[in-house]
């Protein structure tokens, strides 16, 4: 991997810390309907993965299905999405959706199939 540019692991750790610090919501879909919720926890897990929680109310009542999670940044950009298909039944509690993404170095694989290895 001579020829390969490493990214420290100190920079990668502090770019993993803005992701956290930089989501500001999270909205989810339902009925082809976007509603919006507000972030539980954001915290970097030990082993280097971003985890951000919130909760899914009762905006919506009723039976409903889930079909869409987004999360957002300060400014309103959006910062991923995720089809989905969760069931909630008309209840007194809501859902804890947990988002777990990971931020990691890659190279081509050596077998050059447009695939990709973990540094």
């Amino acid at each position: 991997m001579a020829d390969t540019f490493t990214l420290d692991a100190a920079y990668l750790a502090d770019k993993r810390k803005d992701i956290k610090n930089d989501v500001a919501y999270a909205r989810y879909q339902v009925k082809g309907s976007w509603y919006k919720a507000d972030i539980e926890k954001a915290e970097v897990l030990p082993d280097g993965r971003v985890e951000v929680t919130f909760v899914i109310d009762h905006t919506v009542s009723g039976n409903i299905t889930v079909t869409g999670i987004e999360l957002y940044n300060h400014n309103g950009v959006r910062i991923g999405s995720k089809t989905v298909s969760i069931t909630r039944a008309d209840a007194t509690e809501g859902i804890l959706y947990v988002c777990r993404f990971s931020l990691f170095q890659v190279v081509p694989n050596a077998d050059n199939t447009g695939a990709y290895d973990a540094l």
